[in-house]
């Protein structure tokens, strides 16, 4: 898993929220760090990167890694 940035106020329930794979609450709250946070992890396998995914896509938020091929 990447390294990011845990809030001040993280305590273990808020680590461990942020870190399970099948919470799609947090992740449409929060779908940045969620991206960063799942970053290993793969869209339509793991249910926090996929609402993530979804949520910033539905925002416009999305941009493309310039190094990908179409």
């Amino acid at each position: 898993m990447g390294i990011v940035a845990m809030p001040g106020d993280a305590n273990a329930a808020t680590i461990q929220t942020m870190l399970s794979c099948t919470n799609p609450y947090w992740a449409q709250e929060n779908p940045h760090r969620a991206m960063q946070v799942h970053i290993e992890c793969t869209v339509g396998v793991c249910v926090a990167k996929s609402v993530a995914y979804e949520t910033l896509h539905q925002q416009g938020k999305l941009v493309p890694d310039s190094g990908r091929v179409s």
